[in-house]
């Protein structure tokens, strides 16, 4: 059952790095997986086998998100784009009180501070971070918030086709999936979003096209090689971008855990604007009627309350695992 879940998990994981405004990591916050996600990809090399026996089925399982769940979403959202994105940005929404109940539960084992009694021997603690942290760490997510904010009123959305292949392709793949990668591991920024900063969603959405075409017919293997020529540059710039976001992230979450988890925070209260404001929210809605918001806020409170059933439970730290 635990590999089934990892799977299912995975799958979730795969449709949302594929879907612009949403990050999969945000979702791999939300199930719970996403210290446990960091610390196997940084054991990879270390501690093969434990580290397989977690990427695994969560690898094979974003695969299938990506081709047959992202299908599907891309379908929706294509039909029903404001009412998708308003789900979208529930399921995000949902998870912000267990990000937050995890940014401070660290901070409630420690003191903020200490002082000595009268002598100067016994160290008394202040329990007072116990309401929630210092002020500092708010500062750290309303600035994290203003600059996801800031990329999706400033970004364009860029219009290309689907390139043909050449060198210089091959290289803005490569960069492009290095830059993307950070979506796996780190929480509020869509790997989608990015690929459409390189202006490469276009090239990757078709070559998903041409990856479920060559499944429907397995021998006809000239079907590859469109395949290939995006997928080899892309999945090596994505691999080494997830060691070295992830190496970065293991650091930042074992020395400054709360204010890490905070920054976090900001950057997915910041995405639930990104969504909204991108344009492709209301790819297919000529104008906002009364039965397209009744929609729109049943398809956010649905994603909330999704969200919360999967995070309204007792928070663990799982960082060393």
């Amino acid at each position: 059952m635990q590999y089934l879940f990892l799977m299912l998990t995975g799958i979730a994981l795969g449709a949302a790095n594929i879907v612009p405004g949403i990050s999969g990591a945000t979702l791999a916050v939300i199930f719970r997986i996403y210290d446990r996600l960091i610390a196997s990809i940084n054991a990879l090399f270390t501690d093969t086998k434990k580290s397989l026996l977690f990427l695994v089925p969560v690898g094979i399982g974003m695969v299938i998100g990506i081709l047959a769940v992202g299908t599907l979403l891309s379908g929706l959202f294509r039909q029903f784009s404001f009412q998708t994105s308003a789900l979208i940005a529930g399921l995000v929404a949902g998870g912000i009180p267990f990000i937050y109940r995890q940014a401070i539960s660290k901070d409630k084992e420690k003191p903020l501070y200490t002082y000595s009694d009268d002598d100067g021997n016994v160290p008394v603690y202040h329990a007072g971070h116990k309401l929630g942290g210092k002020p500092l760490y708010y500062v750290v997510a309303v600035i994290a918030a203003i600059v996801i904010i800031l990329l999706a009123l400033v970004v364009p959305t860029p219009t290309v086709e689907a390139a043909e292949f050449n060198l210089g392709l091959a290289v803005l793949l490569f960069v492009g999936g290095l830059t993307a990668a950070a979506a796996l591991v780190i929480p509020g920024v869509s790997g989608a979003m990015v690929m459409m900063l390189f202006g490469l969603l276009p090239t990757v959405m078709d070559t998903i096209a041409h990856v479920t075409d060559y499944l429907r017919a397995p021998s006809e293997f000239e079907r590859l090689v469109p395949i290939m020529q995006v997928g080899i540059p892309l999945g090596l710039g994505i691999v080494a971008g997830i060691l070295l976001a992830s190496k970065l992230i293991a650091i930042l979450l074992k020395r400054y855990f709360s204010i890490t988890y905070f920054a976090i925070l900001g950057m997915v209260i910041g995405t639930i604007f990104a969504v909204f404001s991108d344009p492709d929210t209301y790819y297919n809605v000529d104008r906002m009627t009364a039965g397209l918001i009744i929609a729109g806020i049943i398809a956010f409170i649905v994603g909330a309350v999704v969200a919360l059933m999967f995070g309204n439970r007792p928070v663990a730290d799982n960082t060393e695992q």
